[in-house]
């Protein structure tokens, strides 16, 4: 996993666009998601596009892939990203359980 950060901040460092567009990027990839998983659960409207459970998983990627590209425009701490996932994880465990 570790390289895979490391991999995906090189690349997020090449990235041209601007916090606001990531942003409006980070959007419409979360769009796409909820798009491919409304045509996965045949909903009314949008199953002909006839996407599967790959096409979620793919769009689910490109959200990570954003997001991450858009904390490394912000910060290329990665103890910071270890701390705040563990943070966030917490209080989503606090929350479920």
């Amino acid at each position: 996993m570790e390289q895979l950060l490391k991999e995906i901040k090189l690349l997020s460092e090449k990235e041209p666009k601007t916090l606001e567009q990531m942003a409006l990027k980070l959007s419409e990839e979360v769009g796409e998601t909820s798009q491919a998983v409304l045509s996965y659960l045949k909903a009314s409207g949008s199953e002909y596009k006839h996407l599967g459970i790959e096409d979620v998983k793919e769009e689910c990627i490109d959200v990570i892939l954003v997001a991450l590209a858009m904390f490394y425009k912000l910060s290329e701490n990665e103890k910071e990203l270890h701390e705040l996932i563990g943070k966030k994880m917490d209080k989503w465990e606090s929350k479920i359980s």
